[in-house]
């Protein structure tokens, strides 16, 4: 009797379940319906052709080859690149400076913890357009090309941007990049299959030496069996500019700081409240065991808090994402300015561009989401 009662419930909850779809999935066929009928009683073309028209317009900076006369297609994945690339060196830098403002937050030094506080509440209590402001004008107000901060003569530092050396074959760095990822997850294959046929050694994780050995040696090895010649371009000062390497336009450097120290005070407070969550009781019995107060920080707490700091780290990562957009502000041309700015007024498909720049963010965020979900969950695992 119960058993056919479960099913009668579970056959219950897929009917209303199909029910709510059908009706969603009505509701936006009736209103796509009248959104090309209008558009067509108003001679607006619908439909996404545009994109292998022919752009037009220019983008100050480019990962790959690109040029007025490309499609509006071709604009469309150099903005995701640039969107991608200033989000990673976002999340990274942000990452990295919240980490180190979290630790110092929670130092037992009264001064290294009060001037850590002082800066977490300046930087998150400024609104992130006037960081972003303000970072565009320190970059503009650095001396020009002719006395260009140099470091060690190969990268160069002006109010043009950051001259840095690049390979002179520019296709060789996808394949370099691709390599380094697949060198990494084999490593990692490598440490589950030894983790798993060894007995349990505590909290503190030793993968990161066979992660970064995958990493720096297949694409070695694979350089090394190819037979390819790798060329690096240095930077040289050529007339009112500099020739060779990549060139960081200043939107993006400015882009890229505001973001990451903006971003990097929420990430200290989330640090500061994970650390902070662990009972005191593990650094009574870490110090009568006689560990130091580094070995039991590094290999006792923070492990512990890694866990309670994933969810509210990857809102983070997800808002730096979504932030990004604001490079439309200082004109720098990531996703918003290209598809949803430049191309929209130039070719009035406003439907199509914002749908494809809402469609690519959700993207970007689901895998975000899934990758930072599958990690914690294996921490978690880890922990019990």
């Amino acid at each position: 009797m119960s058993t056919h009662r479960s099913h009668n419930l579970r056959l219950s909850s897929v009917l209303q379940q199909g029910l709510v779809l059908a009706l969603v999935a009505a509701v936006f066929y009736l209103l796509s319906s009248n959104a090309a009928l209008n558009l067509k009683h108003l001679n607006i073309a619908s439909g996404f052709g545009f994109l292998s028209q022919r752009a037009g317009y220019d983008i100050s900076f480019s990962l790959i080859d690109y040029t007025p006369d490309a499609t509006y297609a071709r604009a469309y994945l150099v903005g995701l690149l640039n969107t991608l690339l200033v989000s990673v060196l976002s999340i990274v830098l942000a990452t990295l400076l919240g980490g180190a403002l979290g630790m110092a937050r929670v130092s037992e030094n009264w001064l290294i913890k009060r001037l850590s506080g002082t800066c977490i509440e300046f930087l998150r209590n400024v609104p992130l357009v006037v960081h972003l402001v303000w970072w565009y004008g320190l970059v503009l107000a650095l001396p020009g090309v002719k006395h260009s901060a140099s470091l060690f003569g190969v990268v160069f530092l002006n109010n043009n941007g950051l001259n840095l050396p690049w390979l002179a074959q520019g296709g060789q760095v996808g394949w370099g990049l691709a390599l380094m990822v697949l060198g990494t997850l084999l490593g990692y294959l490598i440490c589950r299959y030894k983790e798993a046929r060894t007995p349990w050694r505590g909290f503190a994780s030793r993968r990161w030496p066979a992660l970064l050995a995958g990493a720096v040696l297949l694409p070695l090895l694979v350089y090394a069996l190819s037979g390819a010649h790798v060329q690096w371009e240095v930077p040289v000062p050529h007339g009112f500019g500099f020739k060779g390497g990549i060139t960081l336009v200043p939107e993006m450097l400015a882009l890229v700081l505001a973001l990451s120290f903006y971003s990097a005070s929420y990430i200290a407070e989330i640090v500061r409240g994970a650390i902070e969550s662990v009972h005191r009781g593990q650094y009574e019995a870490a110090k009568a065991l006689g560990f130091k107060s580094g070995s039991t920080m590094r290999q006792l707490i923070v492990p512990q808090a890694i866990y309670p700091m994933i969810p509210q780290i990857t809102n983070t990562y997800l808002n730096i994402v979504k932030n990004s957009s604001l490079g439309v502000v200082i004109g720098f041309m990531e996703l918003v300015s290209s598809t949803g700015g430049t191309t929209l007024n130039q070719t009035g498909q406003a439907i199509e561009c914002i749908a494809l720049v809402m469609g690519t963010y959700c993207a970007i965020s689901l895998v975000i989401s899934l990758g930072m979900n599958f990690y914690n969950h294996r921490i978690g695992q880890r922990g019990h």
